[in-house]
C-alpha cells in the first residue's frame, strides 16, 4: 500500500507538469446539432439535443464516432470509475483497474491492471469503449484502437471547471448527458452554498493552512493549478503554498517557517501512517508552529480531494469543517 501511494505522489507531480505544459486547453465535447428519425435522441446538459451516432472531440483533439449507445465500457482510470457511477451507468462497467477503491461494488468487477494495464486483455473483452485519460498510455491505447476497440481519452482535470468538462464528456458518450447536468448542476448548488457561508468570514479569521500529501523526508504539498488549492479559495482560506506550482517538495525548515493556522494531511489511510496526525502534533521542530499548539491537524481521504471525481464536493465540506468549524457546523 505504501508503495503505491508513493507512485500516486509520482503521478502527482507528472500531473502538475502537464498542467504546466497547457492541458487547460481542452476542446470542448462535440455533438450533432440534430437527430434524425433513425437515430437515439437524448438531451446535452445546456439542453441541446443531441443522437447517436455521436461525435465528440476528446482530450487528444481526436474525434470519434460513436455509433451506438455503449452498453458495456471499460474504465482505464479511477477518476471515470466515479464518474460513471454518478450517472448510474456502473451496470456496464465490465472491467476497471486495480487501483479502482469506489464504490465498493468495484471490488466485484474484473480488473485489467494499474497505469500498465493490460492491452490484451482489453482487447479480448471488447468493449464498447474504453474511457481512458490523459495520463495513460498512449503506445497501449493506440494498440487498442488498432484492435478495432473505440477509445475516448477523458482530460485530466487539475479544476472544478476542467472536471465539469470531464462529466459532461462521458455523460454524453455513454448516453447519460441528462444525468450528467444533473451531476455537475448538484455539485455547483454545494460549492455556492460553502462559498456563501464562507463569505462571512473576516479578513482577521481567515486561516492559513499546510496542505502535507507525503511526510518528511520528501515532503510534498499543493500548490496553485491543483483541487486543493481551488478548495481552499472556495472556503476563504489561504494556502500556505499558494505562491508554488504543483505539487512542490518542501525541507521541514521552511515548511515550519510558513507557520500556518491549520494543518491538512491526506495520508493517514496508507498503511503504516494511520498515525498521521499524532506523529505531526509530536514533531519537536513544529512545537511553536499555531496549528500544533492549537491541535488544529487534522487528515482527509487524499481521493475526496484529489482525485478528479464527484466526490470532490465531499471533500470541499470536510475541509470547510476542519478548517471553520465554528462557520460550518451550524
Amino acid at each position: 500500500m505504501q508503495k503505491w501511494y508513493m507512485w500516486l505522489v509520482a503521478s502527482l507531480l507528472i500531473v502538475g507538469l502537464l498542467t504546466a505544459c497547457g492541458t487547460d486547453n481542452q476542446e470542448e465535447p462535440q455533438t450533432e446539432e440534430a437527430p434524425t428519425e433513425e437515430t437515439e435522441e437524448q438531451t446535452t446538459g445546456s439542453g441541446e439535443a443531441v443522437a447517436f451516432p455521436l461525435t465528440i472531440t476528446d482530450a487528444t483533439g481526436t474525434e470519434i464516432v460513436i455509433e451506438e449507445e455503449p452498453q458495456t465500457l471499460i474504465s482505464l482510470v479511477p477518476s471515470n470509475t466515479e464518474i460513471v457511477y454518478a450517472l448510474e451507468a456502473l451496470n456496464r462497467v465490465i472491467a476497471v483497474t486495480d487501483n479502482d477503491d469506489f464504490p465498493e461494488e468495484v471490488k466485484d468487477i474484473e480488473t485489467i491492471g494499474g497505469m500498465e494495464f493490460n492491452v490484451e486483455k482489453i482487447i479480448a473483452a471488447n468493449p464498447d469503449l474504453v474511457l481512458a485519460n490523459e495520463m495513460n498510455n498512449a503506445e497501449g491505447l493506440d494498440q487498442i484502437r488498432n484492435a478495432g476497440v473505440q477509445v475516448l481519452v477523458v482530460n485530466n482535470a487539475s479544476s472544478f471547471a476542467q472536471l465539469y468538462d470531464s462529466i459532461e464528456m462521458i455523460g454524453n458518450a455513454v448516453g447519460k448527458s441528462e444525468e450528467a447536468n444533473n451531476v455537475i448542476t448538484s455539485m455547483q448548488e454545494t460549492i455556492t452554498e460553502v462559498q456563501t457561508k464562507a463569505s462571512e468570514i473576516e479578513d482577521a479569521d481567515k486561516a492559513t493552512v499546510w496542505v502535507e500529501i507525503w511526510p518528511a523526508p520528501d515532503m510534498y504539498t499543493t500548490g496553485k493549478g491543483t483541487f486543493m488549492h481551488e478548495m481552499l479559495e472556495m472556503i476563504n482560506a489561504t494556502n500556505a503554498a499558494g505562491e508554488q506550482e504543483g505539487w512542490p517538495m518542501f525541507t521541514e525548515e521552511d515548511a515550519v517557517v510558513l507557520n500556518p493556522d491549520v494543518i491538512i494531511t491526506t495520508y493517514g489511510h496508507v498503511e503504516g501512517m494511520e498515525n498521521a496526525v499524532e506523529d505531526v502534533l509530536a514533531r519537536s521542530a513544529w512545537t511553536e508552529v499555531e496549528a500544533v499548539k492549537n491541535e488544529r491537524v487534522f487528515n482527509i481521504e487524499a481521493n475526496i480531494v484529489e482525485r478528479p471525481g464527484p466526490r470532490l464536493v465531499e471533500g470541499v465540506e470536510k475541509l470547510a469543517k476542519f478548517i471553520y468549524p465554528d462557520v460550518f457546523e451550524n
